[in-house]
């Protein structure tokens, strides 16, 4: 892997979680139970991102939406102890983003999520000057950032196409059930994107149904040069529009479920601007995600920690 740190920009969400320690999941009807507290930390997609490609080395830049509140120190406060330059609209009429995370002791989770300041985000608060000289632009955090979805961010991923960056784009699950018109504002961005992340669910959606092979290959065929996709427990696929490439996942204790997939993004990208082959690239984020997944208190590792991880 290539020593150089590339200069990477992430747009969207700047979100703080709440999660829970991972706990028994809680049967149907009025319910109450207890945990030891909730962590706060930094999240939502484009954050999660931002944060863990600047601690594996890259130059990261970050802009989004976030109240005026107590809220919003944390986020800033995370960026400055990541290395991360905030660019952040501040709202004084909403209040920062907030993800109430209930972890479950099998991996899975429950996410209830109020976007407040990033609905106010806009493609003018996303200056020239941020996409200049970027190797690559990660658009993330899509549907709480509800006025750059559509055409927004197609200009957005267009304008960084036109600066000489890659583009990467990861929707996460329409909270909406995916109307057509929602998916549409999804497929209007993907000429302008070179990897589409996302899970099961979210490459049927968008690629139109059928196998996930299927789906997948028809999204490349429109833009993406490959699919990456998030399996959990079973690891990391990449499609293109000739093939296929896959790597298993880590096994580990599970203790912060929430942002693997923003991780794993991040490690993704990292990799491949670092001159990795894909399959390298794959397994590299599959450890980042691992790293992430075992212990909330140092939730974004660096590269040492990977490759330390990778040797064993």
């Amino acid at each position: 892997m290539v020593s150089a740190r590339p200069r990477v920009a992430a747009i969207g969400d700047a979100i703080v979680d709440l999660v829970s320690p991972p706990m028994t999941p809680l049967p149907a009807g009025d319910v109450q139970t207890q945990v030891s507290g909730f962590t706060p930390l930094p999240g939502g997609n484009a954050t999660n991102f931002a944060l863990a490609i600047a601690a594996l080395g890259a130059r990261t830049s970050f802009a989004g939406a976030v109240g005026r509140d107590p809220y919003s120190d944390t986020i800033r406060d995370s960026f400055r102890r990541g290395g991360v330059r905030g660019i952040l609209r501040v709202d004084s009429t909403r209040a920062t983003g907030m993800t109430v995370a209930l972890t479950w002791r099998d991996g899975t989770r429950a996410l209830v999520t109020a976007p407040g300041a990033n609905a106010s985000l806009r493609e003018r608060d996303v200056p020239a000057s941020f996409l200049t000289g970027s190797r690559h632009v990660h658009r993330a955090g899509y549907w709480w950032t509800s006025q750059l979805v559509g055409e927004p961010s197609a200009r957005l991923l267009a304008r960084a196409r036109r600066a000489g960056a890659t583009t990467s784009l990861d929707i996460s699950t329409d909270p909406d059930g995916w109307p057509p018109k929602r998916v549409r504002a999804v497929q209007m961005c993907l000429p302008y994107v070179d990897t589409f992340f996302g899970n099961e669910v979210e490459i049927r959606a968008i690629g139109g149904g059928g196998s996930l092979a299927s789906a997948a290959r028809r999204i490349c065929a429109v833009g993406p040069s490959e699919v990456i996709l998030h399996r959990g427990v079973l690891g990391s696929v990449r499609v293109a529009a000739h093939g296929s490439e896959t790597a298993g996942a880590f096994r580990v204790r599970i203790d912060n479920p929430t942002g693997c997939g923003d991780v794993f993004n991040a490690g993704y990208v990292y990799a491949r601007l670092s001159g990795s082959p894909t399959q390298d690239a794959l397994r590299f984020a599959n450890a980042c995600a691992a790293l992430h997944l075992r212990d909330r208190r140092r939730p974004y590792p660096t590269r040492r920690d990977v490759e330390r991880f990778l040797s064993r």
